[in-house]
Formats: C-alpha cells, sequence, structure tokens
C-alpha cells in the first residue's frame, strides 16, 4: 500500500510540473495580449488626435498653407511641426513591429505548437504518431513545453519592447505637438 501512495504522489508531483509548463505557457501569452492591448490603445489614441485634428480643421489645407513666408517665426513654426511627425511615424511603425513580430528563434517543429503542424505533417496520420509519441515520452513532451515557453516568452518580450518604444515616441510627439500649437497661437 505505501508503493501505491508513492506512485500516486509521482504521478501528481509530474502532473503538476507539467502545469507549471502551461501556466508559463499561458502567463507568456497574457503578456503578448498585454502589449497589443498597449499597442492598439497608442494607435486608437492617434486616430482620435487626428480626427479632432481634421474636425476643428487644424489640419485643413488652408490652415497648413497659410503661413506667412516673411515672417521670421515661419522658421520656429516649422521646427517646431518636424519633431512630432517623425515620432508619430516612429511611434506607429512600433506599433506595428508589435503586432507582427520577427523572431529569429530556430527550433524544432513541435506537435504541440499550431503553426508546425501543417508545414510539418501533411497526413494526419503522422501527426498523430509524432503527437503520441512526443505525449508519451516524459522527457521529450518537456523538452517541447519548454521550446514553446521560451518562444513565447520571447515574442513577449520583443512586443513589449516596441510597446515601450513606442510609448517613449508617443509622449514625446504630444509634447511637440503642443509646442507647434503654442507657436501657431503666436
Amino acid at each position: 500500500m505505501i508503493s501505491a501512495n508513492n506512485t500516486t504522489s509521482s504521478l501528481d508531483s509530474e502532473m503538476f510540473i507539467t502545469d507549471d509548463y502551461w501556466q508559463l505557457i499561458r502567463y507568456n501569452y497574457e503578456q503578448i495580449r498585454h502589449a497589443e492591448l498597449k499597442a492598439s490603445l497608442i494607435v486608437s489614441l492617434y486616430s482620435i488626435f487626428f480626427t479632432i485634428a481634421y474636425t476643428f480643421d487644424i489640419l485643413d489645407e488652408e490652415n497648413i498653407y497659410s503661413f506667412d513666408s516673411s515672417s521670421p517665426l515661419i522658421y520656429l513654426k516649422v521646427a517646431t511641426v518636424i519633431p512630432p511627425i517623425i515620432f508619430t511615424i516612429l511611434s506607429f511603425s512600433s506599433c506595428v513591429n508589435c503586432f507582427l513580430p520577427r523572431l529569429k528563434i530556430s527550433v524544432k517543429p513541435s506537435p504541440l505548437f499550431f503553426g508546425d503542424i501543417k508545414p510539418n505533417w501533411e497526413k494526419f496520420s503522422d501527426y498523430s504518431k509524432e503527437l503520441i509519441n512526443v505525449m508519451d515520452n516524459d522527457k521529450e513532451y518537456k523538452i517541447h513545453l519548454s521550446q514553446m515557453a521560451y518562444v513565447t516568452g520571447s515574442i513577449a518580450d520583443q512586443k513589449f519592447k516596441y510597446v515601450s518604444k513606442s510609448i517613449r515616441h508617443l509622449s514625446k510627439s504630444v509634447v511637440f505637438f503642443l509646442l507647434f500649437f503654442i507657436t501657431i497661437l503666436i
């Protein structure tokens, strides 16, 4: 009876270990979703800003081209409009990069990852055999799980770097747009 408890205890601990892998993978996916949500909010903020700008005719052709070129303030106005445009482009491109990360990670195709299934196993029977082999071999299963945790963690890290960069550029563009609007009022 003692050996049966040890076997049950051993099976339970193995299940908890693989649950830890899956929890880590889920955590990484949640971080990926959070980064994408932040990038979506930044794009939405820019959309709202440009909608308001066009609604109030701030960016209307007659207002943009009505600068008096003989005035020395024109150079100040032009100097204050260029940085926010550059920071807006940089921020927006960082958001796009967040949605479309490019990884240079070479990993073994895994039957557990949906993106590897169709390119590596054309027939269901081949895929099924590989999946059963991985699931039945505890060491191989843990290797595939750790590979998934590594890849999802790398994706989350890269996405957060892009979102952080986008937030920095967003704040700079807002400051420079405010300076630009102040110079227009002068």
